[in-house]
């Protein structure tokens, strides 16, 4: 009985195809990640406001509109979602919520917090879009 069994090839190559395959996947994530970093670190602003610093983005002119993204994003997520109503005379005013990307998160950032963000007045934003609660806040507080 010289060299491998059959049983023991068999690992090996199979042991071989997902080393391969683990090696494609992290490639293909890292790249994927890397996109993703680099289309959110253009086309926004930071401002400074008296509830710190808030990250937003503007696309479209006409009607100004708030547009509060929900969890697991930041004002890319906003754009992304209504980013179709900004040619049709609406101008989104997409801000990142307290803690999500150049958005700090400050020391109280309940939902009335969120509400008081500045950039409502400062825009001149007359309506409030968006799913969260943050977003009521604001329609009720601001409007």
């Amino acid at each position: 009985m010289g060299g491998l069994g059959v049983g023991r090839a068999a690992a090996i190559l199979i042991s071989l195809l997902l080393v391969a395959s683990l090696v494609v996947v992290t490639a293909l994530y890292q790249r994927d990640i890397r996109h993703a970093r680099e289309r959110i670190t253009v086309g926004s602003q930071v401002v400074e406001t008296p509830c710190g610093l808030i990250e937003y983005a503007v696309a479209g002119e006409g009607i100004p509109v708030l547009v509060v993204h929900g969890a697991g994003g930041g004002f890319d997520q906003g754009l992304d979602a209504l980013e179709p109503l900004a040619g049709e005379g609406l101008q989104l005013i997409a801000m990142s919520r307290f803690g999500y990307l150049r958005t700090p998160l400050p020391t109280d950032a309940s939902a009335a917090a969120q509400a008081d963000a500045p950039t409502i007045a400062a825009r001149g934003i007359s309506s409030a879009s968006g799913r969260q609660r943050p977003s009521a806040w604001a329609s009720l507080r601001h409007l």
